[in-house]
């Protein structure tokens, strides 16, 4: 685990896309998933990880015969949640690598990095059909609400998100 750098744009955006296109097919319209893994590239990231925001870091999972293997983006809530001061704004782990810990690790780098700069209580977005909303609860996260969303034209969302703030108190 390591907070990433510009030169890890391309890996980063390599395990976005797959991840995408992994995660989200069967939930979504391939047409969304295309399109929206078509934009996870490469300069996106770069331009993501060359701005630094005080309080957000990128954490990445590498292993040595594999490379980057997932990533988590994280830093202050984008929108006000009472209690909950920060947010995972993205988290993927490619689906080979996926029940090997990878994901606990970077839900834990997170967390770590809140309370480093004093932010106790946090969340993160999930699709109510993504299955990963079972890893979350199996970390202790817990459903404290929901948004409607539209992504582009063609279709509208439910989230559910996560109150993450256990593990930070468990680790």
């Amino acid at each position: 685990m390591r907070v990433a750098t510009v030169a890890d744009a391309a890996a980063i955006a390599a395990v976005h896309r797959e991840s995408w296109r992994t995660t989200y097919a069967g939930i979504l319209p391939l047409a969304v998933v295309a399109r929206e893994a078509g934009r996870k590239s490469e300069a996106m990231w770069r331009r993501r990880l060359a701005v630094r925001h005080p309080g957000a870091a990128t954490w990445i999972a590498e292993r040595r015969s594999d490379g980057i293997v997932g990533f988590a983006s994280c830093g202050d809530s984008r929108e006000p949640i009472e209690g909950l001061d920060a947010e995972i704004y993205a988290l993927y782990v490619l689906q080979s690598q996926q029940q090997r810990g990878v994901g606990r690790e970077l839900v834990r780098a997170c967390a770590r990095h809140f309370v480093r700069h004093g932010l106790f209580g946090f969340f993160l977005w999930v699709l109510k059909a993504n299955r990963a909303r079972l890893f979350y609860e199996a970390l202790g996260g817990q459903e404290i609400g929901e948004k409607t969303e539209r992504l582009h034209e063609y279709a509208e969302i439910a989230y559910g998100w996560h109150d993450l703030t256990r593990l930070v108190a468990n680790d």
